[in-house]
């Protein structure tokens, strides 16, 4: 029976870990989605993981769409923002990403922004560009930014995410 307890105790759900993930296009799509599965199994199972997953045109479709995407955004814990071609400017993207803070009173701790930048194959234009831009707008809404050039080798090893995902944890278990 003590051990029973013991098993019991290690299943213990610290709390909810709300992931968003936004991409630009289908390759995109396919890493964000490895990135937030990373996330939640470095959260592993004292978290009880939740997902949404929006393509950026969806911000585009109606205000009520934009409105809810951007709540759910900005109050999940972790944004993950894909993108395979950084050859020019996204302003709206930038902007939608400022329009957050405005609801961050709503998140109790610091979140995550990911930047999951390029590929092997696309051009890379604005890269210093939209770093900058991404942590700008991560610290105006309380968020830590990392980032990773998506070559291939980088979803073979998640490794890059644990630092981060581990701060986080902590400052939600403390909270």
């Amino acid at each position: 029976m003590h051990s029973d307890t013991l098993i019991e105790r290690e299943r213990v759900i610290c709390g909810k870990l709300r992931l968003f993930s936004l991409y630009l296009d289908s390759a995109a799509a396919v890493r964000a989605r490895w990135a937030t599965s990373q996330i939640a199994r470095l959260a592993g199972e004292r978290w009880k993981s939740s997902t949404e997953m929006w393509n950026l045109n969806s911000l585009f479709a109606s205000d009520p769409i934009r409105t809810m995407i951007t709540q759910d955004a900005a109050e999940a814990d972790v944004i993950v923002v894909a993108m395979s071609s950084l050859d020019q400017r996204m302003p709206e993207l930038i902007q939608w990403l400022d329009s957050l803070t405005a609801y961050k009173a709503n998140r109790p701790v610091s979140g995550l922004l990911v930047g999951l930048f390029g590929d092997d194959e696309q051009p890379v234009g604005e890269l210093d560009w939209t770093v900058e831009q991404f942590l700008g707008c991560a610290q105006r809404s309380d968020r830590d930014f990392i980032w990773c050039w998506m070559r291939q080798e980088a979803m073979a090893d998640g490794g890059w995410l644990a630092d981060s995902v581990e701060v986080l944890l902590s400052r939600k278990q403390l909270a």
